[in-house]
C-alpha cells in the first residue's frame, strides 16, 4: 500500500455528452439516458446516497470505462462527463458531504476524503486494523463525523449464495464514529452478527443513523436498527412476523422518517409462496407513525424503493414480472396510497443491474440504472409527470 494517496493523471479528464432523450415506451414519460459508453458498466451511487452536488447541477456516478472502477460526474446542464478519481485501490463506499463538497470513500483499507472542486485528496480519516474489513460508511448531517462499520475478517463457508454464507459465518461488527477533523474514533456498537453492509446517517439529525443486521431477511433477528450516537439508545424499526422480512432501508429528506419495503411471507422469494403479502412504506426513526401499502404480489420483496417524503413513493418493480418503476401517491383525504402507476421501463432481468431507483432531491426526476440500451449498465433520468397522466399498473395475476 502506498504511503500517500494521490490522484493519477486521468483525474479531471472529460468525455463528451452521451445522453439521449426519448418517450418511455410504456408510460410516455420523458426519459433521458445519461450515459452510453460502449461495453462498460456505469452505475449511479447506491440508492441510499444522494449523488447530486454543486447545487444539483452535477451527478456523481461509478464507471469502469477507463479499465477500473472509479468515480465520475455528469454536468446535467452541459452533459459533459468528468473523471473525478484516478486512484489505485479505490474501493467505493461513497458518501457526500454536500455542504463542504467533499466525498468520502475507501482506498484499500483507508477512509479518505476528496474535494469535489479541486479533485485533490483532502485527508485520511481512518485506517482499518488488521483482522478487519472496511464496510459501509456515511457522513453525518453536520459533516463532523463519519459513521463507519468494520467487519471481522472471517472464513465464509460455501453456500448457494454469498448472503447465506456470510450470515452463517457471523463476523463480529463494530460501528464507529470517526471525527472528520482528526482524533480517535469512538466505538458506538459492537455486535456478534454481520452488520457492516448498510450504515445510513440521517440527513438532518447529526446524532442519528441506522444500521442493519444483514443476511436472509427471514433469518435475522431484526433487520433495521436506529441509533442515537449521543445517548447510545437503539431501537428496532419495523419488526415483522417470523416468516416475513423487511429491508433496503433509507432516510427520507426530513431526516426523521425511514423508508423500507418487505413481505409478510417469504420475503426474498426462497419458497415462492402464492401470497407473499409484499408492502412498501415508512415510519419515524423511533418506529412510530407507520404509513404502508401493499405491493403487487409478483414484486415479492425482490425490489428496492425510495421516497423523499411519504407523499410519493417509487418502487423498482422486479426482474421477474414487472419491468417498470412504479409510483404510489398518498391520498390525505382517504388516508391511504393510490397506485401503482407505471413511470419508466427498465427491462430489469437476472443478468442486468438492479435499477436502484431513487428520486432527485427536488422530486422532479427518478434516477435508475438499466442495461436495456446495449446490454451494459447505463444511467437514466425519468421526469415525473402528474400522477394522473401515468398509466395504471395492472397485474396479470388473478
Amino acid at each position: 500500500m502506498p504511503e500517500t494517496i494521490e490522484q493519477g493523471p486521468r483525474a479531471g479528464s472529460h468525455w463528451p455528452a452521451e445522453d439521449e432523450t426519448f418517450a418511455d415506451p410504456t408510460s410516455g414519460a420523458r426519459v433521458r439516458r445519461l450515459t452510453s459508453y460502449p461495453e462498460v458498466g456505469d452505475y449511479h451511487l447506491y440508492f441510499t446516497e444522494d449523488g447530486w452536488y454543486d447545487d444539483g447541477r452535477r451527478l456523481l456516478f461509478r464507471s469502469d470505462r477507463d479499465g477500473s472502477r472509479q468515480l465520475y460526474s455528469i454536468d446535467l446542464e452541459s452533459d459533459l462527463i468528468t473523471q473525478i478519481t484516478d486512484i489505485e485501490g479505490f474501493r467505493g463506499g461513497t458518501s457526500i458531504d454536500h455542504d463542504a463538497e467533499l466525498v468520502y470513500f475507501w482506498v484499500h483499507d483507508r477512509l479518505v476524503s476528496l474535494d469535489l472542486r479541486t479533485l485533490r485528496v483532502d485527508g485520511v480519516h481512518y485506517e482499518v486494523p488488521d483482522g478487519w474489513n472496511g464496510g459501509s460508511l456515511d457522513v453525518n448531517a453536520d459533516g463532523s463525523r463519519l459513521y463507519v462499520a468494520i467487519g471481522e475478517d472471517v472464513e465464509v463457508p460455501e453456500r448457494d449464495d454469498k448472503l447465506t454464507g456470510t450470515f452463517e459465518a457471523a463476523p463480529d461488527t463494530r460501528i464507529l464514529s470517526a471525527p472528520t477533523d482528526g482524533g480517535e474514533p469512538e466505538r458506538l456498537r459492537e455486535v456478534d452478527v454481520w452488520a457492516s453492509s448498510h450504515v445510513n446517517a440521517s440527513p438532518t439529525r447529526p446524532e442519528l443513523f441506522t444500521y442493519c443486521e444483514e443476511g436472509p431477511w427471514d433469518a435475522v433477528e431484526n433487520r433495521i436498527w436506529s441509533v442515537n450516537a449521543e445517548t447510545g439508545e437503539t431501537w428496532k424499526v419495523r419488526e415483522v412476523p417470523e416468516a416475513g422480512g423487511v429491508g433496503h432501508e433509507y432516510w427520507m429528506r426530513d431526516g426523521e422518517r425511514i423508508g423500507y419495503h418487505g413481505s409478510l411471507k417469504d420475503p426474498q422469494g426462497r419458497e415462492r409462496v402464492d401470497d407473499p403479502d409484499p408492502f412498501i412504506g415508512s415510519s419515524r426513526y423511533d418506529d412510530t407513525d407507520r404509513r404502508e401499502t401493499a405491493l403487487p404480489d409478483e414484486v415479492y420483496a425482490l425490489t428496492h424503493t425510495h421516497a423523499n417524503s411519504p407523499e410519493l413513493l417509487v418502487c423498482d418493480g422486479t426482474f421477474e414480472e414487472v419491468p417498470h418503476s412504479l409510483l404510489y401517491r398518498w391520498d390525505d383525504e382517504a388516508g391511504e396510497y393510490e397506485g401503482p402507476r407505471i413511470l419508466a421501463t427498465h427491462d430489469w432481468d437476472h443478468r442486468g443491474p438492479h435499477p436502484h431507483t431513487r428520486f432527485s432531491p427536488d422530486g422532479s426526476h427518478v434516477l435508475f440504472d438499466s442495461a436495456r440500451y446495449d446490454g451494459s449498465s447505463n444511467l437514466y433520468l425519468a421526469e415525473v409527470p402528474d400522477f394522473e397522466e401515468l398509466p395504471e399498473y395492472e397485474s396479470d395475476r388473478v
